[in-house]
């Protein structure tokens, strides 16, 4: 019961992360144009391994890791980004990331995915369904 509380808190914190992308994507402050190319490279100094709590829940059920401390480490191919995770928590890769002005990245999902991957700061958060395999990934 202990640890299905502990998961529960985590997914929360996950579900606001992606609530409060969602809802800052639907500011009334653009003009209507949309960019040519949105999606930026990182720069390098946000490529660099994260630490905080990890949860990966596979498809199958079987493997599960969860609330352990962990790692993620963000690389690049162009625009395309992979986060790959310690405790054997396949990667998650093809992300691409929008900009911001203040230094905050964000990613949502692509292709039938639902993904909520947030960099602010010194902190990465992530909140991802993909192939009904999914991910969390908050600060510690």
């Amino acid at each position: 019961m202990k640890l299905q509380n502990k998961l529960f808190g985590k997914l929360t914190k996950v579900m606001l992360v992606l609530s409060v992308l969602f809802i800052s994507s639907c500011g009334s402050d653009d003009d209507g144009t949309v960019p040519a190319e949105p999606f930026v490279a990182l720069p390098s100094e946000v490529l660099t391994t994260f630490s905080g709590e990890l949860t990966y829940t596979p498809a199958s059920g079987m493997g599960i890791v969860a609330g352990v401390q962990g790692t993620a480490t963000i690389s690049v191919s162009g625009t395309n980004h992979t986060i790959s995770f310690s405790d054997g928590v396949p990667s998650i890769t093809g992300i691409r990331f929008l900009g911001s002005s203040n230094g905050n990245y964000a990613s949502i999902g692509t292709g039938g995915s639902v993904a909520g991957i947030a960099i602010e700061g010194n902190e990465l958060t992530i909140g991802a369904t993909i192939d009904s395999n999914v991910w969390a990934f908050v600060p510690n």
